[in-house]
């Protein structure tokens, strides 16, 4: 491969580390918010987890790249005479997701890194190979859908979750606290594996695009892909955004070690279905509905219902956003390449 390939790939691996902590510090933000862990070791013990499960793609399949593969026509980048427009359509997407990831994480949002990264590539699809080039039945099947079903799904299962722990425990002692404190650490273990197995291919597929943009097989993915995927996603985490940590620990509910356990449960076994099902879901959007779910079991008027409606806004805008950045960088790098 030529250096303009590494170049775009160090690209995707950039937007692999801001995912990282931009979406990733939403696995340990209840943790940290219950006391259970202190901020550092609680993103060391995440990134540890999350650096090693997207090599579970090697032995279970990489149903979700492959989504994110098909998502555009192959035939549409694929053809060396049009190489240059790929380049500009793959760019653009790219940098879109970037730019609406950072704005988002300013202002302590924790939007859709996911969504980000589809809309920037749907929109600068659209725009370099028209509205034919995309896999429409992808898009709204596994995209769109669950945006909708996922939120549902977890605010449901963390209401349910909640409830039944409740129940269980109404005779117990305040020694219960310390179960729920350090089983936390596991679920945590658990969640995390599966948001790096499901966000680590989203970038894994965005390289597989770019490596059929220069004429190479797409039918394996490379190690080294998975391991630049992992690597990024981790680092990112171990940094932290600590903005959105703020917003999804405390800004939507006053989370205690039963919120945090309940939580991240819910948002974990929701992961992991979506992956099997091939659908790159949000885990901003899975977590933060958990614990919608979860406060409203216990006092639904304590749930920050001001904040939430940001998040929620977010969910909506996140993909015409990057969408329409994307197209407009396409246009710009259209003129470059």
């Amino acid at each position: 491969m030529c250096f303009s390939f590494w170049i775009l790939t160090a690209l995707i691996f950039v937007f692999t580390y801001v995912n990282g902590f931009h979406d990733g510090c939403n696995v340990v933000a209840t943790l940290i918010a219950s006391r259970a862990m202190k901020p550092r070791p609680a993103l060391a013990w995440a990134a540890a987890v999350e650096v090693l499960s997207p090599f579970a793609i090697l032995i279970v399949g990489s149903s979700v790249s492959d989504t994110i593969k098909k998502l555009v026509s192959q035939d549409c980048y694929t053809d060396p005479h049009e190489q240059s427009v790929a380049l500009a359509f793959i760019t653009a997407g790219i940098l879109a997701a970037i730019i609406w990831n950072l704005t988002t994480w300013l202002f302590g949002i924790p939007a859709s890194s996911s969504h980000s990264l589809i809309g920037g590539v749907v929109g600068a699809g659209i725009a370099a190979f028209s509205t034919h080039a995309i896999a429409w039945s992808y898009f709204w099947g596994r995209v769109v859908l669950m945006i909708f079903l996922t939120p549902v799904v977890s605010f449901l299962v963390g209401f349910c979750i909640l409830k039944l722990l409740l129940f269980l425990t109404r005779s117990a002692s305040v020694g219960v606290n310390k179960f729920f404190t350090y089983a936390q650490w596991a679920n945590m273990t658990f969640l995390a594996f599966n948001h790096s197995f499901n966000d680590s291919q989203k970038s894994i597929g965005i390289v597989m695009i770019l490596i059929g943009i220069y004429g190479g097989s797409t039918n394996s993915i490379p190690l080294w892909a998975i391991a630049g995927a992992a690597t990024c996603l981790a680092c990112g985490i171990a940094f932290g955004g600590f903005k959105i940590i703020k917003t999804v620990g405390t800004g939507i509910y006053k989370v205690q070690p039963i919120h945090s356990f309940a939580s991240q449960l819910t948002a974990g076994t929701v992961i992991l279905v979506s992956s099997i099902l091939g659908a790159p879901v949000s885990a901003s959007q899975i977590v933060s509905s958990s614990i919608m779910g979860v406060g409203s079991a216990e006092r639904f008027k304590a749930v920050k219902w001001n904040v939430a409606g940001r998040i929620l806004l977010s969910w909506f805008i996140t993909i015409p956003i990057a969408g329409t950045m994307g197209a407009l960088l396409f246009f710009v790098f259209s003129l470059i390449f």
